[in-house]
This record gives C-alpha cells, sequence and structure tokens, in this order.
C-alpha cells in the first residue's frame, strides 16, 4: 500500500484562485463525497462517478486525493480572502477587526459544507499544519489593526492563541447552525468576548 500523500503549504496566491466549471463541478463533488464519505474512506472514484469528470480530468487538474483537498480549502480561503478584503476597505479603522471577524464567520456560514470538511479530524496528513498557519496568518493580520500592545508578528502570545480559540469555536458554532437567524447571536457573543479581551 503507498505511503499517504501529504499536503504541502502554499503561498498566498492561490494555485486555485480562478477555476473553471469542471473543475468547480468536481470540486463540489469532492466536497459532497468528503462530508459524506470522510476524506480517508472516499474514493478519486467516488469524485469521478459524483461528479461526471472523467478520472483523467481530475487527475489533470488536481494531482491526487490530497491535492484536491488542499484545492477545496484554496477556494474558501479566497472567498474568505474577498469578504474580508471588501469589509476592510469599507470600514474605518476603528472598525476593521470586527469587521474583519464578522465578514470571517459570514463566510463560514455562506460555506459551511466546505468549512466542516475542512474542520473534520479526518483530513490529509500534513493539512492540519495548513490550517493551523492559515488562522495563524489571518489572526497576525487582524491583530495588526488593533491598538493591544501585541507586535503582529508574535503569533505565539497567550492573547492571540485566546482570539484563535475564540475565532476557532465561534466558526464551529456557526458551521453547525441549521438557520442564518442562529448565526447572528454567535457572532455578536464572540465579538463581546473579544471586545472584553483586547479593551
Amino acid at each position: 500500500m503507498p505511503a499517504p500523500a501529504h499536503v504541502s503549504a502554499v503561498p498566498r496566491q492561490r494555485r486555485w484562485a480562478t477555476t473553471d466549471a469542471t473543475q468547480q463541478r468536481i470540486l463540489d463533488a469532492a466536497i459532497e463525497v468528503f462530508r459524506e464519505r470522510g476524506y480517508t474512506v472516499a474514493t478519486i472514484g467516488d469524485v469521478v462517478t459524483a461528479s461526471g469528470a472523467s478520472i483523467g480530468s481530475i487527475y489533470h487538474h488536481f494531482g491526487g486525493k490530497a491535492e484536491l483537498f488542499l484545492a477545496i480549502h484554496e477556494r474558501m480561503a479566497v472567498d474568505v480572502e474577498l469578504r474580508i478584503a471588501e469589509v476592510a476597505a469599507a470600514a474605518a479603522a476603528a472598525d476593521s477587526f470586527e469587521a474583519q471577524f464578522r465578514a470571517y464567520l459570514d463566510a463560514v456560514w455562506v460555506n459551511r459544507q466546505t468549512a466542516k470538511v475542512l474542520a473534520a479530524d479526518d483530513i490529509p496528513p500534513g493539512f492540519d499544519r495548513i490550517r493551523r498557519d492559515d488562522m495563524l496568518t489571518r489572526f497576525r493580520e487582524w491583530v495588526s489593526v488593533l491598538d493591544i500592545g501585541i507586535p503582529a508578528a508574535d503569533g505565539d502570545s497567550l492573547l492571540v492563541r485566546i482570539l484563535i480559540g475564540v475565532l476557532s469555536e465561534s466558526a464551529g458554532m456557526v458551521m453547525d447552525c441549521d438557520d442564518a437567524a442562529e448565526v447572528l447571536p454567535v457572532v455578536d457573543a464572540a465579538i463581546g468576548y473579544i471586545n472584553r479581551l483586547i479593551s
């Protein structure tokens, strides 16, 4: 049996930032397959069946199963980045952190099926580090707009780790919401806790 493929970290310039209709169809099918079967049990053949694409097309566009999983992550990351950039440009400096945090949780809600796949325990070897590094990068950017005495590069401070914990738990709760009306109280509560931590 071959060794499991490892996903590798990628630069902020996303490999799959733009995808054509076939790639989108494959990614949508892969999300559904990974959500229903789990990453480990799911096969490329399952994705072929769900997407209607050929196995050659999947390997051509993405490579193997681990790379397909990474492409799912990158597609969601692009959506998150676009939403955050949009609100950051419109928000006053004082409101930027809260606006970006809300945009992140909104993106989690909109992409909740994808987020559930990416947040699961059943992931490719090495993906947990990518997920953690992306979150640290995001928080370093957010902390840089706050006046709380933490250098932007200090991703290991206790406060940053606590803020990441609040973000992670809030995102988990948002993913589990069944209705959009349930999301706002979670987001408001998370912002309230964060404001208490940083004030």
